[in-house]
This record gives structure tokens, C-alpha cells and sequence, in this order.
């Protein structure tokens, strides 16, 4: 028998890969030759020990899409019931100052509130058309301090 046809036989029958026909026929000829058996013997030891040291291949990961690897949606929950709280209390807010409008002034002072806004306006935009007021944040103290100098020097 030909030395790799006996090879390719001694290896499908250490991973089980033979008929029972082939087997006899191959048990028969290794007992008729002891250099074949020894043969025989080493090359099954090889491919138990590398079938041993062969492992499965690990399983594949399914990775999610990037947006949801990104965004998962345990956090995405939690973001919208954080916006559904503040739009509740937005709403909240705003029914809440809705029903706490201001009450109209009486005829008489209604009548005199006008004519102060009137006499004040002009020197105020004076005082905000400065350029170095309008650099200043609009809720700076420095801007309200200004702001509230200009109307005591119109008073």
C-alpha cells in the first residue's frame, strides 16, 4: 500500500471518518505490517493531540447598530422621562402663572403710569445705547447697577 493513501486512511479512521469495510481491510494490513502499526500508532496520537488542542471556534458576537450601541435603550428611557417631567412641569408652571396674572391697576393710577414710562424712556435708551452697557452680560450686576443709577438721575 501506498504510503500516503495509508497516511489519509490512518487519519479518517483516528477522527472516525471510515466505513466498517475500509476498517477491517485497514486493521488486517496494519497486522501484516508492524512498521505500518507503529506508523499507525504515532500519526493517531498526533491527531489526538491535535483534535485535543483544536477548540471550537468561540461564538460570534452580534454587535447592535452603532446608534444603539451609542444610545442603549435602558438610557434612552431614562432621557425621555426626564423631558416628560420637565414638559409636565413646564406646563405646570405655566398654569400656575396663568391663574396668578396680575390684577389690573385702578383708573387712577393707570392713568399716571404712562406719563413716568413716557419721561423715563428717553434717557434710558441713552443709557443703553452705550456700547460699554451693551458689552456687559444682561443679567450682570454691573449692568443693573447702571441701569438702576440711570433711572434715580432721571428722578
Amino acid at each position: 500500500m501506498n504510503i500516503e493513501i495509508l497516511e489519509a486512511l490512518l487519519i479518517d479512521r483516528a477522527l472516525g471518518h471510515l466505513s466498517p469495510e475500509v476498517e477491517v481491510l485497514l486493521a488486517e494490513h496494519l497486522a501484516a505490517n508492524a512498521a505500518a502499526a507503529r506508523s499507525a500508532a504515532e500519526l493517531c496520537e498526533t491527531v489526538a493531540l491535535a483534535s485535543s488542542v483544536l477548540q471550537p471556534p468561540a461564538p460570534r458576537l452580534v454587535l447592535p447598530p452603532p446608534a444603539v450601541a451609542i444610545f442603549p435603550p435602558r438610557r434612552a428611557r431614562r432621557v425621555l422621562a426626564l423631558a416628560a417631567s420637565f414638559a409636565a412641569g413646564a406646563g405646570v408652571a405655566l398654569l400656575a402663572l396663568r391663574g396668578t396674572a396680575p390684577q389690573p391697576a385702578p383708573a387712577n393710577v393707570r392713568a399716571s403710569a404712562p406719563a413716568t414710562v413716557v419721561a423715563h424712556a428717553p434717557s434710558l435708551r441713552r443709557v443703553e445705547s452705550n456700547p460699554a452697557l451693551r458689552a456687559l452680560p444682561f443679567w450682570s450686576k454691573e449692568r443693573a447697577v447702571t441701569l438702576a443709577a440711570a433711572k434715580q438721575s432721571n428722578r
